[in-house]
């Protein structure tokens, strides 16, 4: 049976009904989740995807952009753009003086919700219970001492 067949098999109850119910993270309505992506209705998983590609797609023409030009010209709150950092969806540039910080220890992480080293102490049931996948893993950013580098030796 492929992965995503598994997947869905496991969300049916004992009485047949499919999903569990939950509660929207943008509207607060009540919908059914089928156990896959963040907890989102339909009709607010379609604006999010629709915001995401605004968003995408201002940062593809324009460049890397700080997250208040991007979210001036594009009308997309800054939490709205902080969340896609931390779902994994966005991510930091190397270069960037500005980062978000790990949730648990406060390291700068250039995108998700953990650092590596603390996401790697997380158990398997604590992943469930926080609701937390390997896209909310950001990388820690390089930090090079000194402001400039030479490339070669000049006499």
């Amino acid at each position: 049976m492929r992965e995503s067949r598994k997947i869905i098999a496991a969300k049916f109850k004992e009485d047949g009904n499919l999903g569990e119910t939950k509660i929207c993270v943008r509207c607060k309505r009540m919908f059914t989740y089928l156990g896959y992506g963040h907890y989102y209705c339909p009709m607010c998983r379609k604006a999010d995807e629709e915001d995401f590609l605004k968003v995408k797609n201002y940062i593809y023409d324009h460049g890397t952009a700080p997250a208040l030009e991007v979210s001036e010209n594009t009308g997309i709150s800054l939490e709205r753009i902080n969340q896609y950092l931390r779902e994994g969806r966005l991510e930091i540039p190397e270069n960037s003086p500005i980062f978000i910080k790990c949730e648990m220890c406060r390291v700068d992480i250039r995108s998700g919700r953990l650092c590596p080293e603390c996401a790697s102490k997380l158990s398997h049931a604590m992943r469930i219970k926080m609701d937390f996948d390997d896209e909310q893993i950001g990388p820690v950013p390089k930090k090079l001492a000194g402001k400039m580098r030479f490339i070669r030796n000049e006499k």
